[in-house]
């Protein structure tokens, strides 16, 4: 399974030129299809994702906001307090300060996403991070493919929205760390989302966010990454993955996106 909110609900659209997926079984009757990236109930035994090399950078400037230079000579505001995501509590949660935590997960998944269209308007030069992300994660895609990838994050910055998350009890998870549903339109946060590194949980939140625009949603879901078909670590892509599989993929946007702005890629899978 898979994981990672909404500004506004965006139109579902196939993607011209994805490969055509198997048909996924059915889900039972009466019950919503979750889009969710791992079974794993993380108790303990999965692996988490290393810690960030560097704190998390400042909040970039949202659509349609401007980001102005604060003043030297002034004192430094006091940080915004988190806003209270729906049903966030302590006796859901099991933690006393989930809010805190999926404010600063969202924030940090908008700097990713921010950090990714900022590169994704210029060809990439050889030997830099942006160009070895680009192979890593969306193999060889030509300018129109960067200029799409680049409206798909516009897309997903959408839905990195307090309004567009709910926390949820052991009791309607299924072991995932976080999913998706249509049927309400909500990002779900369940517990072992908060065992997670501030990198994973962030890329959590973008992967759930691209399912939320309609990438990765039809048929069986595409390949997380940490898998033979997309793996970790300097590894070429394997026979068969194609630029506009992965443009369908939710982790590659999630882990493209971490990868600029760190300058560095993520180790782990993030399972």
């Amino acid at each position: 399974m898979y994981s990672a909110l909404q500004e506004e609900a965006t139109q579902r659209a196939g993607r011209k030129g994805a490969p055509t997926p198997q048909a996924a079984p059915a889900p039972p009757a009466g019950r919503p299809r979750r889009f969710a990236r791992s079974s794993c109930a993380c108790g303990g035994g999965c692996p988490n994702c290393r810690e960030e090399s560097r704190p998390p950078g400042p909040r970039q400037a949202r659509d349609g906001e401007t980001a102005t230079a604060s003043d030297a000579a002034e004192p430094l505001a006091e940080p915004a307090a988190a806003p209270s995501f729906r049903d966030c509590s302590e006796r859901i949660t099991g933690i006393t300060d989930a809010n805190e935590r999926l404010e600063t997960a969202r924030q940090r998944a908008r700097e990713y996403v921010g950090a990714a269209r900022r590169a994704l308007g210029a060809a990439p030069a050889a030997g830099t991070t942006y160009e070895t992300a680009l192979g890593r994660h969306f193999i060889t895609p030509s300018a129109a493919d960067r200029a799409t990838i680049e409206d798909n994050y516009r897309r997903i910055l959408g839905t990195l929205v307090p309004a567009n998350y709910i926390c949820n009890s052991q009791n309607i998870c299924e072991g995932e760390q976080a999913f998706w549903i249509e049927a309400d339109d909500l990002v779900h946060v369940c517990r072992p989302f908060w065992e997670l590194s501030p990198t994973c949980r962030a890329i959590i939140l973008i992967h759930e966010g691209a399912h939320d625009v309609g990438i990765g949603v039809a048929g069986a879901h595409p390949p997380n990454r940490g898998s033979a078909q997309y793996p970790t670590g300097d590894t070429a892509a394997p026979a068969g993955q194609t630029t506009a599989g992965r443009m369908d993929n939710p982790d590659a946007y999630a882990f493209f996106g971490a990868h600029i702005w760190r300058d560095t890629d993520t180790g782990r899978s993030c399972f």
